[in-house]
């Protein structure tokens, strides 16, 4: 399930990629998402998944198959979000997904993300980095992304993590845009806000007035020309 910041850029953006051709991580949030309780603490709802051993490629991540752990995130949705204001339109959205019973990680994933997009009355297309041509360096896997999905412009969110060269961009007349986003503060309850939570935190809170929301703070600015020197 996607954070705030990666919903933001989705809704921004009439095609979405998701990017299942790279190496699975537990670290980040591949399989984990971070959840509120009702006394106010955070909690990481992780899904589990089968390990091979070895490195495994986004795509090829399977969901152990036993209803246990879905069963348990449903319980811990119902228990710690029937209060929420939307709760009854957003908790059958994911039951229908869980019900489902997805064999493959990114199966579930992005049946989430449909959900919640669709909820939210976004037209945005999602497609799969693996449906598309794609090759080379990280930055001529990209460029050959855009192209693929039909893109003639590139919205980023990750010029403060990465240092990207642009310039294949550049030579292909393909604008970069850059995600500047601040976190929205919302109710929550009568609690503290928690920021940095998942993205349907807010849509339990707020409906469809997360759209809106999320707009008002992510802006795609052009990107900086320092950005394109190393160093």
């Amino acid at each position: 399930m996607p954070w705030l910041k990666l919903m933001a850029k989705i809704l921004d953006s009439d095609v979405y990629v998701a990017y299942d051709s790279v190496q699975f991580t537990r670290q980040e949030f591949h399989s984990r998402q971070l959840f509120r309780t009702s006394a106010g603490k955070t909690q990481w709802l992780s899904v589990p998944v089968l390990s091979t051993g070895s490195r495994q490629i986004l795509n090829q991540v399977r969901l152990v198959p036993e209803q246990r752990w879905r069963e348990a995130h449903l319980r811990f949705l119902a228990t710690h979000y029937a209060a929420a204001p939307y709760f009854r339109d957003i908790f059958p959205l994911i039951e229908a997904v869980y019900d489902r019973r997805h064999a493959l990680l990114v199966d579930h994933n992005l049946d989430l993300l449909e959900q919640l997009c669709r909820y939210l009355r976004s037209d945005v297309k999602i497609i799969r980095a693996t449906d598309l041509p794609h090759s080379g360096t990280r930055e001529q896997r990209l460029l050959d992304l855009v192209r693929s999905a039909g893109g003639d412009t590139h919205l980023t969110s990750t010029t403060e993590t990465h240092f990207i060269d642009w310039t294949g961009f550049d030579q292909a007349g393909i604008p970069v845009l850059v995600q500047d986003f601040e976190h929205p503060v919302y109710p929550q309850g009568k609690l503290p806000f928690l920021p940095n939570l998942a993205a349907a935190d807010l849509l339990f809170h707020t409906g469809r007035a997360a759209a809106q929301i999320l707009a008002s703070c992510s802006r795609a600015e052009p990107r900086p020309i320092a950005a394109h020197a190393p160093g």
